[in-house]
């Protein structure tokens, strides 16, 4: 019965970090789907969210002198208007100096960027971890003896919001509609009036956006704020990959089912069986080779017939 509520536990906590993945894996497919370029900076991007996020917060703290609602909501909107400025620039910065360019140079930028922005971090925020701060606190909640982290329930909640919101502004709106026209034939979008640079800059602005919001979730579920968080995007590449590079449900159900192996092999499996726990870090590669052996195209994505 123990390792039952211990794996619904670890199951509902796989799921909270499997959000996170879930979410930096929909910016990588965001990229992908309008540029077909692999923005190796989406990691970093995340990092910088979470710092940007620990300033407002610090600073309207300081203002008001206890953690309030109100200090959290205007940290927020602090956070939302540099993730669309942020987005803004690195679509004039990357995006459209290299758009014709060889996708091999674009990919170096993005990794040239994502180092870039580790090291400017690590410059103005100084060596030293931070102290995250969340308006949850330790809180938890418990039913019939199982134990659920506030925290979680809450990355849970927001993630189900943003890609509802997301569902609809693709499916419903006439600029998400445009993005997908622009991601299937970038000349025929032009040809039928849609403005391709515009939808390729909401692109980065919207990844940008996914980026910071992630790495808000993300801050204080790890305790300790460093620039080390920014490596984590690349355990959401292979999220992406699972499900299907180019596919949003694929981002969303690759990013959890990474989340709860990696939970799940660290928790209970490695307690009863001290082999998983030294294998924890290639868990998730050995299940991505399982699963793109069986469907190389990942689980939700479309095989793609190649032009001759």
């Amino acid at each position: 019965m123990e390792i039952f509520i211990g794996l619904i536990q670890e199951s509902i906590s796989g799921i909270a970090l499997g959000s996170i993945y879930a979410l930096i894996a929909l910016g990588f497919t965001l990229i992908d789907k309008a540029t077909e370029v692999v923005n190796f900076a989406q990691g970093e991007l995340m990092m910088v969210g979470a710092y940007i996020n620990f300033y407002f917060v610090t600073t309207f703290l300081a203002q008001s002198g206890e953690p309030t609602i109100g200090v959290f909501f205007l940290a927020f909107a602090g956070r939302i208007i540099f993730s669309f400025v942020f987005g803004w620039v690195l679509d004039w910065v990357i995006n459209r100096p290299l758009k014709d360019e060889p996708i091999f140079s674009v990919i170096m930028a993005t990794i040239s960027l994502s180092i870039i922005l580790r090291a400017l971090v690590a410059i103005i925020a100084g060596p030293m971890s931070l102290i995250p701060y969340s308006p949850f606190g330790n809180r938890v909640l418990s039913l019939n003896g199982i134990i659920i982290s506030a925290l979680d329930l809450s990355i849970i909640f927001s993630a189900i919001v943003l890609v509802t919101i997301f569902y609809y502004f693709f499916n419903k709106t006439k600029w998400g509609i445009a993005m997908q026209e622009t991601s299937e034939d970038p000349v025929a979008a032009q040809l039928m009036g849609i403005p391709v640079k515009r939808v390729y800059g909401l692109v980065w602005i919207f990844s940008a956006l996914v980026a910071t919001i992630s790495g808000i979730l993300l801050a204080p579920r790890m305790s300790l704020l460093d620039t080390s968080m920014g490596f984590l995007g690349l355990k959401a590449f292979p999220a992406a990959v699972l499900g299907g590079f180019g596919s949003i449900a694929g981002a969303i159900v690759g990013g959890i089912i990474m989340g709860v192996i990696e939970t799940i092999s660290m928790g209970t499996l490695s307690f009863h069986f001290k082999w998983i726990k030294e294998m924890n870090d290639i868990i998730v590669w050995i299940v991505l080779i399982a699963v793109l052996m069986v469907k190389p195209d990942g689980l939700f994505g479309e095989e793609k017939v190649k032009k001759v």
